[in-house]
């Protein structure tokens, strides 16, 4: 990102820096720029993984833009009056830089719901899904299974057990790419978790964990873990 929206900046030259420029001026001064932007921006995110690792996705996104953008338009309200040409230059409004920035980063946000950049990784720097933004550092073990409750969501993991404030789907939505299978409407278990399958007298199945855990397995959803194998027993 830094990378693209840098090269777009330095060939466009936002704020006038096109026509006072030089490109490999404009090249130093918006790596520079934008560079500082995703610090600013990862800078918020850690402080709210830090400081408020349960929030809401929608309150993470609030924080970041309230934090961000005022940050970010300072920055170029400072820069601009003092780089090279300046004087030849009709300032930008705060309004204006404020408008834009806005944008920019709402944008920056949309990319990065659509793709899911920025991966986060354990303790051990082993890959982690984007639900584990959301937990403490000291749980953030591999998750072995997601539990629905009302509008929580008790998150499993081998350091622990987290409760969440959210949607059993978007809990499931986050843990993509990591491959998992609901087996009950409330409950959603990962691939790598599971040992194996046991059934009662009956209809009764259930998923057993490697960590002991015994998870409902309905009938709705024991076709989806026979057509992926998962345990050849079924």
């Amino acid at each position: 990102m830094w990378g693209v929206i840098g090269a777009v900046a330095t060939l466009t030259g936002p704020y006038g820096t096109y026509e006072v420029m030089t490109l490999p001026q404009r090249a130093l001064f918006w790596a520079l720029f934008v560079g500082l932007a995703i610090v600013v921006g990862r800078g918020t995110r850690v402080a709210l993984e830090t400081f408020m690792p349960g929030r809401p996705a929608w309150v993470g996104d609030v924080v970041h833009v309230g934090t961000t953008v005022p940050v970010i338009t300072l920055v170029v309200l400072g820069l601009v009056p003092v780089m090279p040409g300046a004087e030849a230059l009709v300032l930008p409004s705060g309004v204006s830089v404020t408008g834009s920035v806005l944008a920019i980063v709402l944008i920056v946000l949309g990319f990065r719901r659509a793709v899911r950049i920025e991966p986060t990784v354990n303790g051990n720097g082993e890959p982690q899904p984007r639900l584990a933004e959301r937990l403490p550092r000291e749980r953030r073990g591999p998750i072995l299974r997601l539990s629905g409750r009302d509008h929580h969501v008790e998150v499993v993991t081998t350091q622990g057990t987290v409760t969440l404030r959210m949607r059993l789907a978007d809990a499931i939505r986050e843990m993509e790419p990591f491959e998992g299978y609901s087996t009950h409407r409330s409950h959603w278990v990962a691939r790598q978790a599971i040992e194996r399958i046991e059934r009662e007298s009956g209809a009764k199945w259930w998923v057993v964990l490697r960590n002991g855990d015994r998870v409902p397995l309905s009938r709705k959803y024991r076709p989806d873990l026979e057509a992926a194998r998962v345990v050849d027993t079924l």
